[in-house]
């Protein structure tokens, strides 16, 4: 979840070994990451993208200053309620899911219009 506006992005990893990499990837080199304290970050800061990390471990602190995991969470319970109303979806497919509810929360007023004039030619 970007900090300025809100916007969202689902990542899905295929190896959670390389997950750092494909985060970082969608980092401008200005990027201070603030998530929990999951291994799989640990060096992430050292990453091309990512400018820095702030790790909130929960069973320390829940905010680091203006720093907290809270509205990654947040989508986070929200995703697993949306995919609920589809009975399980192909892992395939999981991605193309993500990016739909991706659109949905980053344009809630207009992602009708936006999804009809997407171009799937390539």
């Amino acid at each position: 979840v970007r900090r300025s506006d809100g916007r969202v992005r689902f990542i899905v990893c295929k190896d959670l070994q390389e997950a750092d990499e494909e985060i970082a990837a969608y980092g401008d080199g200005s990027v201070i990451l603030c998530t929990d304290g999951y291994t799989i970050y640990e060096d992430i800061e050292e990453k091309e993208g990512v400018n820095g990390h702030l790790a909130v471990t929960h069973s320390d602190t829940y905010v680091i200053g203006d720093a907290h995991t809270n509205t990654c969470e947040n989508r986070h319970s929200f995703l697993r309620q949306w995919l609920a109303n589809f009975r399980g979806v192909s892992k395939h497919h999981l991605q193309k899911y993500l990016n739909f509810l991706a659109l949905k929360l980053n344009s809630p007023e207009d992602w009708f219009e936006k999804l009809l004039c997407y171009n799937v030619s390539g």
